[in-house]
């Protein structure tokens, strides 16, 4: 399950071409704990950055190319044997999707210019994702299909049961 928290930072005087890719950079990661110490929910914060401010999908962006079109691109990896794999489904064995939509973040009026903070929220409970150690890789893509920069984490330990 994944909750995306966006705060918008500003909005400044600016008109993009259209062929701007969006930038992000890590801002931190918070693991919240069960009453019994046991990891349960996984908070990714990012900042972003669009001058053209076309980030985000409105809910009607469902056919042509936005269908099935992913703009937070997340995947998960666990460490085994001390290298990293793809984080796998523990019922099916096939890897594990953890792409979302952002809502649509595009200010009104000329002024399209945007940055913020934008918080993913995952569980990471035994039953959704069953790994001692994690790693991720994030990008977004603006409503042109830019993709940004990509961030990234490893060796984040879960403790979980």
């Amino acid at each position: 399950m994944l909750f995306v928290i966006v705060g918008l930072a500003s909005c400044k005087d600016g008109a993009g071409t259209g062929d701007e890719a969006p930038e992000i950079s890590f801002n931190s990661i918070e693991l919240i704990k069960t009453a019994d110490g046991f990891d349960s929910l996984m908070y990714i914060r990012f900042y972003f950055s669009d001058v053209n401010g076309d980030l985000g999908l409105r809910d009607s962006d469902t056919m042509g190319d936005f269908r099935g079109f992913n703009d937070l691109e997340i995947e998960f990896d666990e460490k085994l044997n001390g290298s990293y794999e793809p984080l796998k489904n523990r019922f099916t064995g096939e890897p594990a999707n953890y792409h979302q939509r952002i809502p649509n973040l595009t200010p009104t009026g000329k002024n399209k210019e945007i940055s913020g903070t934008i918080s993913v929220l995952f569980e990471v409970n035994a039953n959704e994702i069953y790994a001692d150690t994690v790693a991720f890789r994030l990008r977004i893509f603006d409503r042109n299909f830019n993709p940004s920069n990509e961030i990234s984490e490893t060796d984040i330990a879960l403790n979980q049961r």
